[in-house]
């Protein structure tokens, strides 16, 4: 029940309309810019507006476009977008040799597939502060440990959504969304909350695939 419910929430979210249904030349802005931020240094304005010229964007239009989006540092370059993060997040995540970390653990399930390598993944269960690390490739979930491990996911309708910044999405989402090291964890967590579903990691990545495969034929 919790993944159709979940799978159905993204479908919304990602179709045409929905809050998160790039436009072809939005998706392919955004994935340019999380691969090279996934080199695992902040990106600066003129490599911005070099990305945005070779996309064929004004690169006004773009900055425009990405303020909102993007997670900044003290001196404006982006260090964050898409849920991949250069700054410290509860879900630490290593791929390209760099560790990152990602604002949720569902970030951690889909990116992967983003970025189309294989990515380690640490987060700690927020009630018994316990340790869940997986292996996650573009593929699908490769390692689990430990192997009851569970993910929550938040419900929201896509009809009263706002997700046009950063923060907008971190309220939304991203705090409600955590590995527990079992199911019974997360239920106590959850506990009379009918916005929350309760994912094993591989139908948390299913989930997310969903959202990768609507943002990858957007972006072409």
């Amino acid at each position: 029940m919790g993944y159709k419910r979940a799978e159905e929430m993204v479908r919304r979210l990602t179709q045409d309309g929905g809050v998160l249904g790039y436009e072809p030349e939005q998706a392919r802005l955004l994935l340019q810019v999380l691969r090279t931020l996934a080199r695992g240094r902040p990106m600066t304005r003129p490599e911005i507006d070099a990305i945005a010229v070779d996309l064929g964007w004004p690169p006004e239009a773009a900055h425009a476009f990405l303020r909102p989006l993007t997670e900044r540092d003290a001196a404006d370059a982006i260090i964050g977008l898409l849920g991949l993060s250069l700054a410290e997040h509860p879900h630490s995540f290593w791929v390209n040799g760099q560790r990152m970390s990602t604002w949720c653990a569902e970030d951690t399930l889909f990116l992967p597939a983003l970025l189309g390598q294989t990515a380690t993944v640490e987060s700690m269960s927020p009630l018994s502060g316990e340790s869940v690390r997986l292996t996650v490739g573009p593929e699908g979930v490769q390692r689990v440990s430990p192997p009851e491990a569970v993910v929550s996911i938040a419900i929201v309708d896509p009809d009263d959504t706002t997700v046009g910044s950063v923060e907008a999405i971190w309220m939304t989402f991203c705090r409600h969304i955590h590995f527990f090291a079992s199911g019974e964890e997360a239920t106590r967590w959850a506990a009379a909350r009918a916005d929350i579903a309760i994912l094993t990691p591989d139908e948390g990545y299913q989930v997310g695939r969903q959202l990768v495969s609507r943002f990858l034929d957007r972006a072409g």
